[in-house]
């Protein structure tokens, strides 16, 4: 089985090679930030209006350009703390404007609760992570990092028609949008129990 680890750094090399030989070698950091979180928003507009396969294929490539930005920025020399927290910050707020137009879209289904436990336990991941590097706990892990969580939401929306089509029904993205909701939140509980143990550990005389 292929680890998680070595798929996202096999993926990166491949970045590096394509980016490093091509004119996005030469842009600001910044402005490929801003272009892939616009590029999301629409992705949330899309998802508002109930256009899943577009929107999660418009998804697909808001987070593809988003993993290039700190490759440019390495690669020209450009990686700053402000690019740097300035790139997580759009990352959030897009996956917030993501989930306002899946949950507006499910707004009169039991779907409503799902996705805002959904977006509720992705924001929990990242500030119980934020929270505990901010107390010197730095190993955190989890069953839904980001990277699970785009590649899940991404393949449920672009497959979804596929559910409509055959079952008269959502169920691929409403699929999708259960497992994150109990995954994110898990997770959130995976890294509360990974600082509880590192602050237990470090109290043991032994």
């Amino acid at each position: 089985m292929i680890h998680r680890h070595t798929l996202i750094e096999g993926y990166y090399k491949m970045v590096k090679y394509l980016v490093s030989r091509s004119p996005l070698a030469r842009m600001n950091p910044n402005t490929i930030s801003f272009s892939a979180s616009l590029i999301g928003v629409v992705a949330a507009l899309f998802f508002l209006f109930g256009h899943s396969a577009i929107a999660g294929l418009i998804l697909l490539l808001s987070g593809i350009l988003d993993t290039l930005d700190g490759t440019v920025a390495r690669l020209g020399e450009r990686s700053s703390k402000f690019g740097a927290t300035l790139d997580s910050t759009l990352d959030r707020y897009v996956e917030m404007f993501v989930f306002l137009g899946i949950t507006y879209h499910f707004k009169d289904t039991p779907m409503f609760f799902w996705s805002f436990l959904a977006v509720m336990g992705s924001m929990m991941v990242s500030y119980v992570r934020a929270r505990a590097q901010s107390l010197g706990v730095q190993e955190l892990v989890g069953f839904m990092q980001r990277f699970e969580r785009f590649v899940i939401l991404s393949a449920g929306a672009i497959l979804n028609p596929l559910g409509v089509q055959y079952w008269d029904s959502e169920i691929i993205l409403k699929t999708s949008i259960i497992i994150l909701a109990i995954g994110t939140n898990y997770t959130a509980y995976q890294r509360l129990m990974i600082v509880k143990k590192v602050e237990e550990d470090s109290a043991d005389p032994s």
